[in-house]
């Protein structure tokens, strides 16, 4: 005996149950769709009044630049997010760099969105981890392309006070840096008897001096950074691919070539420095030995407030050796080193950062810290020290032969200058660097290449932060650059869904341009009609299907 849904019944019960049943299947088959795209098409509706979560034609036009191009077509991107995705959805500066990457994944064959739990899987740490210090938490954001990577942390996307957020900048930056088929370059000075690593060693000497300082090489190129020797002797201009200029242990001067001062273009190498220093916004590491005078190179550099102290300096008490040379620096976060090593500076476990037949560095804007350069107040150059010894560090000097104490007390082992240049037209200021050491073997594989060290981790940070080569940076991208035209890119309304009032001002901050509430009326409208459509629609229909069945 078989039996039926519809046996026994009459033909208007049949319709109904029909139509019930239809319309139970047709709302399991829309919740199953609206699933589907809601996890891999991720659709959603963008209520907020600016656009925040909706990529701007220009970036979407930069993007097509650069991951449609003949070189980036075919080869995978994955940006990997370090949190499940309803966290990722839940915080609110999280939210609109995660949106951006599922959008990019929707509109791009090559991309692709991975998202991992890093509390349940922390092997991500050994792939990806950039220094020692640095482990990887929920807030990082992994961008990987042909064997390169780069991890940032998302909440950086936004300005310092969260109101504006930075990230189609960003994101186009770090596409365009790690896609880059011409990657910014580390120039090794020669000419001068510095020790330098060269890709291509034509000398016996070449080869040697590689093999010193391999592991250098290794740690430039592990920051995105091709490696390449220059002599500044023989061209005009330091190349434009050139992010950062390195003179390591050099034994002579640099001294003008008087038989060329009748020559129209002749540029003196000290002033190609600076200008590629102050023109380009460039950035300049010296390692240069305590025993060796360079009169010409230390007086522009102490332009920069950086002097050299001709005394060895030994820390008895501080050190690895009997000799008291091989000296353990000492930490302080509120120098300028305090924003490379910061908080595991302060751990009893953090890795100390190793100085070996080193010198002092002093500043010589004492008892400032900075200059105004001549010319108005808004070109500046700060002096900060980098690392210390302890108080117990003592000078030595050769005096005749003879070795004498010099001084006694806290010195600077390294030190670094900022000079920035605001311009008053954007408020924007730009910034080059100069990074000093008095020791010839502070880039030798013995400090750099000893991963129980933290030389290599912080030199890591510092290289990262100083070097930058930005394509982008006068894009106006709806995002804040230092070198940028725009004013802060996308103003984030409120974190809420309310209608808080936001007043967004000019640059000048004297007249308000736009009233802006984070959902309008007429978006809260929508939005209640779309979140409460389908459940209302289902109980309507329960209700009618209800009444025919008992009472028609």
């Amino acid at each position: 005996m078989s039996n039926s849904l519809f046996k026994g019944k009459s033909t208007r019960t049949k319709i109904f149950t029909a139509i019930t049943i239809a319309a139970i299947v047709l709302l399991i088959a829309l919740n199953t769709l609206i699933t589907y795209f809601g996890d891999e098409g991720q659709i959603f509706l963008d209520m907020t009044p600016e656009g925040f979560y909706t990529m701007t034609d220009k970036m979407v036009d930069s993007c097509e630049e650069i991951l449609e191009s003949d070189v980036v077509s075919g080869k995978d991107i994955e940006i990997i997010f370090c949190a499940d995705p309803d966290v990722l959805e839940s915080n609110y500066q999280l939210r609109p760099t995660y949106f951006m990457a599922l959008q990019l994944r929707n509109k791009f064959d090559n991309v692709t969105v991975k998202e991992v739990n890093i509390d349940y899987d922390p092997s991500i740490n050994t792939v990806y981890r950039t220094t020692s210090h640095r482990e990887i938490v929920y807030t990082d954001m992994i961008v990987t392309y042909d064997g390169r990577y780069k991890v940032v942390d998302a909440t950086s996307f936004w300005t310092e006070n969260s109101f504006s957020y930075n990230g189609e900048y960003r994101m186009v930056s770090l596409l365009a840096s790690l896609t880059a088929q011409n990657a910014p370059a580390a120039y090794f000075v020669t000419n001068h008897g510095e020790l330098y690593y060269t890709p291509e060693p034509k000398t016996e000497a070449e080869k040697a001096m590689n093999e010193l300082m391999a592991s250098a090489a290794e740690l430039i190129e592990e920051r995105g950074l091709q490696v390449k020797t220059i002599d500044l002797s023989k061209v005009g201009a330091i190349p434009e691919d050139c992010a950062l200029l390195i003179i390591n242990a050099p034994q002579s001067d640099f001294v003008p070539d008087e038989s060329r001062y009748n020559e129209f273009y002749y540029v003196s190498e000290l002033e190609m420095i600076d200008r590629y220093l102050k023109a380009k916004s460039g950035s300049l590491m010296v390692n240069k030995g305590y025993d060796i005078s360079l009169p010409n190179l230390e007086t522009y550099l102490k332009e920069w407030g950086i002097g050299f102290g001709d005394a060895q300096v030994r820390d008895e008490g501080n050190s690895l050796t009997p000799d008291n040379g091989t000296i353990v620096g000492v930490y302080d976060i509120d120098s300028f080193g305090g924003a490379y090593y910061g908080d595991f500076a302060e751990l009893s476990t953090a890795p100390k950062m190793i100085f070996t037949d080193t010198g002092y560095i002093y500043n010589t804007f004492a008892p400032e810290d900075y200059r105004v350069e001549a010319g108005g107040h808004n070109t500046q150059i700060y002096y900060s020290d980098f690392i210390y010894t302890s108080d117990s560090a003592i000078g030595y000097e050769d005096k005749d032969g003879d070795v004498v104490k010099a001084a006694a007390g806290k010195k600077a082992l390294a030190a670094a200058s900022v000079r920035t240049v605001l311009d008053s037209d954007t408020a924007e200021s730009t910034y080059s660097y100069v990074f000093c050491t008095n020791s010839e073997s502070f880039l030798s594989n013995e400090l750099i290449g000893n991963k129980s060290y933290a030389n290599h981790s912080i030199m890591a940070s510092l290289i990262s932060s100083i070097s930058r080569i930005d394509r982008y940076a006068s894009m106006s991208l709806g995002g804040l650059s230092q070198n940028s035209p725009s004013y802060g890119g996308k103003q984030m309304q409120s974190t809420t869904l309310s209608d808080e009032v936001v007043e967004v001002y000019s640059p000048d901050a004297k007249e308000i341009i736009a009233v802006n509430r984070a959902f309008m009326p007429a978006h809260q409208v929508v939005i209640t009609v779309v979140v409460s459509a389908f459940p209302v629609a289902l109980i309507v229909l329960g209700i009618i299907v209800s009444i025919k069945r008992k009472y028609l």
